[in-house]
């Protein structure tokens, strides 16, 4: 009896386990500070555009979603700046996102991404 106990501790400790390596493989743009729910929201519908105009696939998907996140998190940091800091550092700001993209898409996709992009 003692025997079933400590195997049956033993396999449900295991699972929780493997339950709490899953939750805390989390990208880095999910283990950065909390944003608000609105900076996923805006993320989410980019990515969802982008998606349907490339058609991502496999790994593409997590980093356009990453890059988009990133992209709105230091957008959002950007509200104490002066206008035209906003201006400037909005548009590196979009550049850097739009190279994280455009390394992740394949030849056929980068047509998608231009004429998405217009």
């Amino acid at each position: 009896m003692k025997r079933i106990f400590l195997l049956s501790t033993l396999i449900i400790s295991s699972f929780g386990m493997m339950n709490l390596q899953t939750v805390s493989a989390a990208t880095p743009a999910q283990q950065a500070a909390n944003p608000d729910p609105a900076t996923f929201a805006k993320a989410k519908q980019l990515v969802a555009k982008i998606n349907v105009a490339c058609s991502l696939h496999g790994d593409q998907f997590r980093k356009v979603n990453d890059a988009c996140i990133e992209y709105f998190q230091k957008l959002n940091a950007l509200s104490n700046a002066t206008p035209a800091d906003v201006i400037a550092k909005t548009q590196e700001l979009k550049d850097t996102r739009n190279a994280k993209i455009k390394a992740v898409l394949e030849p056929g996709q980068l047509n998608s991404w231009a004429a998405f992009k217009e």
